[in-house]
């Protein structure tokens, strides 16, 4: 080591921070306050506006912003199939269509239903198990299938309500159970789709109670956060796990 802080490469005879290579390279905050960041994001349930984390950091709020971002870059969703049983359903993110920029307003145009001006998020979640998030185009069949054949393992059971948007996967995976919620039910032969009902209430407390606002540009790096949490509810050392995968593993990123 050269000075204490360096190591010196034999080869080129130039030295080097332990840092690089990670995310943390050429930093200029303290590593503290990067640790103090990450605990607090890994421990709030319903998450942490860039606003109070600059409060808590004595840094602006652009800089506390940027750096949620490069936390959530370790956040990320569980690799490998969804196995078993799966709830899957799909909510919508976004305010009224009246806050809309013009230019929002435009490339989505408000439906009767009201909710062609938010975005569409499909919610895919092992009974009692991991839960996956992604942002899609529109809830319609063809978007859908796709997504669903490439998150879960084919001999898995699905469990959605009754929409159209779910027809025919049954002939993609082992069994596909439909429950009509216009029919008034809530379960059906046993089955119902509580766990991800319930995780979408969590959903909608974090959007509305902390963030307030999110852009459809961001959404899908919040939405990583919340079902990282979600799945790592059992963990008590999810400050750890973010760390490392912080320091050893390569995550695309662009401010």
């Amino acid at each position: 080591m050269e000075g204490g802080r360096r190591h010196k490469c034999h080869g080129c005879n130039r030295s080097y921070s332990v840092l690089v290579g990670t995310i943390f390279q050429a930093t200029k905050l303290p590593l503290q306050k990067w640790f103090l960041a990450i605990g607090l994001m890994s421990d709030a349930k319903k998450g942490i506006s860039s606003l109070q984390l600059s409060r808590h950091l004595d840094i602006n709020k652009d800089t506390a912003w940027s750096l949620q971002r490069r936390i959530r870059s370790a956040m990320r969703q569980p690799e490998g199939l969804l196995t078993g049983l799966i709830e899957v359903d799909e909510t919508y993110v976004g305010g009224k269509a009246s806050n809309m920029s013009l230019a929002d307003r435009k490339r989505k145009v408000v439906d009767p239903t009201g909710m062609r001006h938010m975005e569409t998020v499909l919610g895919m979640c092992e009974h009692r198990g991991q839960v996956v998030l992604q942002v899609i185009e529109k809830a319609c069949q063809v978007v859908i299938n796709p997504v669903l054949q490439a998150n879960i393992d084919s001999k898995s059971i699905l469990v959605t309500d009754g929409s159209g948007s779910y027809r025919g996967i049954e002939r993609h995976f082992r069994q596909h159970v439909a429950i009509s919620h216009r029919k008034k039910q809530h379960s059906r032969n046993g089955f119902s789709m509580s766990t991800i009902e319930g995780f979408w209430a969590m959903v909608k407390r974090a959007v509305t109670g902390t963030y307030h606002h999110l852009s459809s540009k961001y959404l899908q790096e919040y939405l990583n956060e919340i079902a990282f949490k979600f799945n790592q509810r059992w963990n008590k050392d999810k400050f750890g796990l973010v760390l490392t995968n912080l320091l050893v593993r390569t995550f695309p990123f662009s401010g």
